[in-house]
């Protein structure tokens, strides 16, 4: 009798734990995935959180991305921020090229390369970069020729 109910008690436990996680899976949103992508890859920058929060909408809103693994990043948020970076670790490596796609639209659609990545000034979100609009690059510098009005003598 007693090895019965300890097995119903741990089974009740399991269900309850299990049941737990299975309520934050499906609440998590996308978004919150985003934000905590680009705080755990660029957290030694000072970045403006309207801005991240307004760019996690834009990104969803915009690129095709997985939303199982998204869910599972946004419900496992705090561990999440504290894995491991580094090669050879296994979740580092299974995690790495989405997070760097991430992180890269993000820095692009920032101010960060137009004030010289200067990573001691806030890092503004300016909109949402698509390399298919024109003159959307962050690295394009305007065209001078020689003897235009605007070139001082």
């Amino acid at each position: 009798m007693i090895a019965r109910r300890r097995f119903l008690i741990g089974l009740a436990t399991i269900s309850g734990v299990a049941g737990v996680f299975g309520w934050g899976i499906r609440r998590a949103t996308r978004e919150q995935a985003i934000i905590a992508i680009v705080h755990k890859r660029l957290g030694y920058l000072m970045l403006d959180d309207a801005g991240v929060q307004r760019f996690a909408h834009d990104f969803v809103a915009n690129v095709e991305i997985s939303s199982g693994k998204l869910r599972l990043i946004a419900a496992f948020a705090p561990l999440y921020s504290r894995l491991s970076t580094s090669p050879g670790h296994w979740i580092a490596d299974a995690t790495r090229f989405g997070e760097e796609r991430v992180c890269a639209r993000y820095l692009l659609s920032s101010d960060f390369f137009r004030n010289g990545e200067d990573e001691t000034r806030l890092v503004q979100y300016t909109g949402y970069f698509d390399p298919l609009r024109p003159c959307g690059n962050p690295f394009a510098r305007p065209v001078r020729q020689s003897g235009s009005a605007e070139e001082p003598a």
